[in-house]
């Protein structure tokens, strides 16, 4: 549980600093906005190029992850069925039920709980190469075109990558490393954003509960049942799926939301409520499920 914690304290701490610095004033709407189009443009392509280049895609390990995507998929749809309103609105829904937060809560989880961070590597590559790329078209509805998700960054970004990991390719230094510095501010720029938007908001708890709920009950739920009566995984391998499917909303939903013009209060809320309660459902996960 402590290293559970561990892994939680730096989401909370820097949302902690962004909702401060809105709180006194010292930032204001205009500078948020700056933060997340940085963010969304520069930041997370750049982490995401960096990563995905250096990921050997053998470590892909298919029978977890497909029960991983198979809970994806199901409480996406889901929520996309459940909520009311236009496409754009309801594929944020979707988002925050579904998209998890495999990065810098993934890699720590993984490393702490699993002793192997392999797994997460298999669950970036889904979310990024074929959830997200999905997210945006239906983001983009109002205006639809099927190239829309290859203009942009982060989709190109993470095709690009993985084009430089298949191809065995590696960059020089003198190209990896401004992108590295680059890429390590996506996570603090999201989460102090985040915070910022949480000034003088109250949480919405009758539309983001279910969302909530979904998040981390369901999709956990729906990966273990798809794990062991669909594809019969081993105990180890089950244990992986499930404990991702359980991990809270990704902070990326929410720069997602504002990026393309959607009203960001549901997935910020869902991020909120998710990452507090998170720690005690994977605890839960691993007491029940650990092999």
């Amino acid at each position: 549980m402590q290293a559970v914690i561990s892994a939680f304290a730096p989401i909370w701490l820097i949302g902690a600093l962004g909702w401060l610095a809105a709180r006194s004033g010292w930032a204001g709407e205009e500078f948020q906005r700056t933060l997340t189009r940085f963010a969304f443009t520069l930041a997370m392509p750049a982490v995401l190029f960096g990563t995905l280049s250096r990921t050997p895609l053998d470590r892909i390990q298919p029978l977890p992850l497909l029960a991983f995507a198979v809970s994806t998929f199901a409480v996406g749809l889901a929520a996309l069925t459940l909520r009311r309103g236009k496409l754009p609105d309801r594929v944020v829904a979707a988002m925050a039920s579904a998209y998890v937060n495999s990065g810098n809560l993934g890699i720590p989880v993984g490393l702490y709980v699993l002793h192997d961070a392999t797994f997460v590597v298999s669950v970036m590559v889904f979310q990024v190469a074929l959830v997200s790329p999905l997210i945006f078209l239906g983001l983009g509805a109002e205006r639809p075109s099927p190239l829309a998700p290859l203009r942009t960054p982060i989709v190109v970004a993470s095709l690009l990558g993985l084009g430089v990991s298949a191809l065995g390719l590696h960059p020089p230094e003198l190209v990896t490393k401004p992108l590295e510095i680059l890429g390590g501010a996506a996570v603090p720029l999201a989460l102090f954003s985040l915070g910022m938007s949480l000034n003088g908001s109250a949480v919405a708890w009758r539309g983001t509960l279910p969302v909530v709920a979904l998040k981390l009950l369901a999709q956990p739920l729906v990966a273990f049942l798809a794990g062991r009566f669909l594809l019969h995984l081993d105990d180890h391998a089950l244990f992986a799926a499930v404990l991702f499917a359980g991990l809270p909303t990704a902070q990326n939903t929410y720069v997602y939301a504002v990026e393309y013009g959607r009203a960001a209060d549901l997935p910020r809320d869902a991020i909120l409520v998710s990452s507090v309660l998170s720690p005690l459902t994977l605890a839960a996960i691993v007491l029940t499920a650990a092999p």
